[in-house]
């Protein structure tokens, strides 16, 4: 299918209020007023902000305010060092969560990076899984974060080497970089609530990454007050980005705003979509009584390959799940492996929603280090 197209379609749908985004308001809505479904929505409302979000913005901030600090536009950097546009991209995608990985995929948007970056950042990034391994096994974590990069920048060159750097090459609209931003200045009181609850948020996600018993401690007066305000900035960030007149697109690419705002609103883009992920997990999981532990029982041999599968499943949740399942002992360092080289994090979520033949390839892509990975560990270590 033609970017251009895609690119269109997702424009007109933000441009036009009536038609996408409040669909997908009313359809959250619909399911936190569904008892049997509550529950599920609250929790994911809290965990897509505690786990990603507040992260997202952190790198983002990071990154962005690297490049104005250094007054230099990093899409022309990358243009003009062409070759290096795949090691940067493995760089950004080992780094634990999902917020490098989603830079590399904007920065794919706005036409800086080649396809092999794309399948370099998503065969290295662990995603949010990352936080997990690495505080309860270092040493693991040193593995699986040298194994995937390393499997990133090789094969990243390799769909470079074999394809060349203009093969699904997506091609910006340069005339938006150019013409007026109408910001929606009712949205102004809502920005500073948004950086208001970021630091205290930001705080709880990283106590949550390290494992600390966050809603015991907030549980006060029989509410649990960290699910309710994670769920209340979650809320915040779906609001505004359907409030927002800005196309999806632009949110994560425009150049022509404050860093701020850049970075309030393509949280806010990715939030929605990394909502969607754990919700539709979490209803599978509890409505349908999917168990992924069962997955894996009795089929040794067939451990990394489950693992390459569900690495497939976007979102960081059921990635989380199967890190669980090796910290306990129930799959082997082979399967983490493959799943941590299969996955891609949330960074698929924004993919998937303007570039998504690119998207599906390349995560198609990631599954051949994986299986290697995986696979070679079973037989030569294990």
């Amino acid at each position: 299918m033609n970017t251009a197209v895609i690119k269109r379609g997702f424009s007109d749908i933000a441009d036009n209020l009536t038609v996408g985004k409040p669909l997908m308001v009313l359809a959250f809505v619909g399911l936190a007023a569904y008892p049997p479904a509550r529950g599920v929505v609250l929790r994911s409302l809290a965990e897509a902000y505690f786990q990603v979000a507040v992260f997202v913005a952190a790198t983002l901030f990071g990154i962005f305010l690297f490049e104005r600090a250094r007054q230099r536009d990093l899409r022309a950097l990358l243009k003009k060092h062409a070759n290096m546009q795949v090691l940067f991209a493995a760089v950004c995608g080992a780094i634990p969560g999902c917020g490098g990985a989603i830079f590399v995929v904007t920065q794919y948007i706005r036409g800086g990076v080649s396809f092999g970056g794309v399948v370099a950042t998503l065969t290295a990034t662990m995603g949010d899984a990352a936080f997990l391994l690495l505080v309860k096994s270092p040493a693991d974590a040193l593995i699986v974060f040298s194994a995937c990069f390393v499997m990133g920048v090789l094969f990243g060159y390799a769909v470079d080497l074999i394809h060349g750097r203009g093969f699904l090459r997506f091609q910006p609209d340069d005339a938006d970089e150019e013409e007026q931003i109408n910001e929606n200045p009712l949205l102004s009181p809502a920005y500073v609530l948004w950086l208001a609850l970021f630091a205290p948020g930001a705080a709880a996600g990283i106590a949550y990454a390290a494992q600390a018993d966050v809603e015991q401690f907030l549980q006060i007066g029989g509410v649990n007050w960290a699910e309710t305000f994670g769920a209340t900035a979650a809320a915040l960030a779906i609001a505004m980005w359907a409030l927002n007149p800005l196309s999806d697109i632009r949110l994560c690419t425009s150049p022509r705003r404050t860093i701020a705002r850049r970075v309030v609103d393509t949280t806010n883009f990715i939030t929605v979509w990394v909502l969607c992920g754990f919700v539709g997990y979490g209803l599978l999981e509890e409505l349908f009584q999917l168990n992924v532990e069962a997955l894996f029982d009795g089929w040794l041999w067939f451990v990394p390959l489950a693992a390459v599968v569900i690495g497939f499943i976007p979102g960081c949740g059921p990635q989380v799940v199967v890190t669980t399942l090796f910290l306990n002992g129930a799959i082997p360092l082979s399967a983490q492996l493959a799943n941590a080289i299969s996955n891609d994090g949330d960074a698929l979520f924004p993919a998937v929603a303007i570039a998504p033949k690119a998207s599906i390839i390349a995560t198609l892509y990631t599954a051949v280090p994986a299986l290697i990975v995986g696979y070679g560990w079973m037989i030569l270590v294990e």
